[in-house]
């Protein structure tokens, strides 16, 4: 589809070199924005695909999951999990709940799991004898708090150390500093900007289609919501895509869904969302447009083809639930995606039976210490192997340096 359809130029050769170029951005621009459609579409579609086979499967190692940090919970309280051995359990129990929580398919609510978690490490904490905070200790919580929040806490050395003995008071504490900078910000910021009234009334009145430049690199393209004949393009959709003038409920229902695009593209100062609207709506609408409008709406196809290679790099490369999932399993063909999915299935049903298995048969405190025996023997030949790998990483540059 020809953006120059809707677009008279005049006759100089600088108007029609510049039509040539904005012929080749719109081109560039309606290319890259299928490409991302394409790619979006694959992103779906993939996710539907997984979600289809595998959140079954997902969804039951979660409650496995749950089931196995409560019964790990249970072992907490006896007395004769000690020292050492309590604290490894109490640092498997963080790690099994973390990993339960950061599942995006988790339908466990973990927030009654994870308060009886935090009650039982308050009651281990006011076991343990009080160790005096030397002042080179608090120096650097502080400093942490500080660097964390980004300004300087106004507390003496009493009171972070009461902080530190007493989980519950710093975790009060650390809730009412983020509610401070949470309404500090806001109070700070321009209230008239906080709430954004959406766009319902669609009356002749509203033809205010000025708006002011917020990034500077991007001035050249919003100069277009100034220019009478983009504000005249903007009456004549707004006048073709109003609801109440159309007599017919289907294509009542598809012009109200326009005119809210329309609103969207005021709103978000989208001038190449009205070109494409009119392109597709208005065929014989013809802009009136000189080399200096030429050149802005250039600006703006820039921002634009800019936006959608961010965009595009945004989905190849996100930490969305999606891009994740095509990015561990997307790679190959579609026979060895297919594989891939089945395998990782199988792997979801071995594992949600093995901790089942584990919930039934780790009854007595001598089973879970043996686990705790073997995790921390496990954990010790991982820093062996890590400390090898060390030593072999130096060694061979040692030999290359030589």
């Amino acid at each position: 589809m020809s953006l120059m359809n809707i677009i008279n130029t005049s006759a100089s050769s600088q108007s029609r070199n510049r039509s040539h170029t904005l012929e080749k951005l719109w081109q560039d621009y309606e290319k890259k924005q299928l490409r991302n459609k394409r790619y979006r579409t694959k992103l779906e579609v993939f996710y539907h695909e997984f979600t289809s086979q595998l959140l079954e499967k997902e969804q039951a190692i979660c409650d496995a999951s749950a089931q196995w940090v409560r019964h790990l919970l249970t072992f907490v309280p006896r007395k004769s999990i000690k020292g050492r051995q309590r604290e490894a359990l109490l640092e498997w129990i963080e790690e099994e709940l973390s990993i339960l929580e950061s599942n995006p398919f988790n339908p466990i609510n973990t927030h009654e799991i994870r308060d009886s978690f935090t009650s039982l490490l308050i009651a281990y904490q006011a076991t343990l004898p009080e160790q005096d905070i030397y002042q080179h200790e608090l120096d650097a919580v502080r400093e942490e708090l500080e660097s964390m929040f980004g300004f300087e806490l106004d507390i003496d050395d009493a009171q972070l150390s009461e902080l530190i003995d007493e989980p519950v008071k710093f975790h009060a504490f650390f809730e009412q500093i983020l509610a401070e900078q949470h309404n500090k910000a806001f109070d700070d910021g321009d209230a008239d900007n906080a709430f954004e009234q959406d766009e319902t009334e669609y009356g002749a009145d509203d033809d205010d289609f000025f708006f002011e430049s917020t990034q500077p690199e991007q001035a050249l393209s919003l100069e277009l919501f100034s220019d009478k004949t983009m504000s005249k393009l903007y009456r004549q959709l707004a006048n073709q895509f109003h609801p109440d003038k159309e007599p017919e409920p289907a294509k009542k229902a598809l012009k109200k869904e326009l005119m809210q695009q329309l609103s969207q593209a005021k709103k978000s100062k989208d001038a190449v969302a009205l070109l494409m609207l009119a392109l597709e709506y208005l065929p014989e609408y013809k802009l009136e447009a000189d080399a200096d409008l030429i050149k802005r709406i250039e600006a703006a196809l820039q921002v634009k083809i800019g936006l959608l290679n961010r965009d595009y790099q945004s989905m190849q490369n996100g930490n969305d639930i999606k891009s994740m999932i095509w990015q561990r399993f997307g790679s190959g063909s579609k026979a060895s995606r297919a594989k891939e999915l089945a395998q990782y299935g199988d792997d979801l049903t071995i594992e949600t039976e093995e901790l089942l298995e584990k919930v039934s048969k780790i009854k007595t405190v001598q089973a879970v210490q043996k686990e705790l025996n073997q995790r921390s023997r496990r954990g010790s030949l991982n820093d062996i192997f890590d400390l090898a790998m060390f030593n072999n990483e130096t060694f061979d540059e040692f030999w290359q340096y030589k």
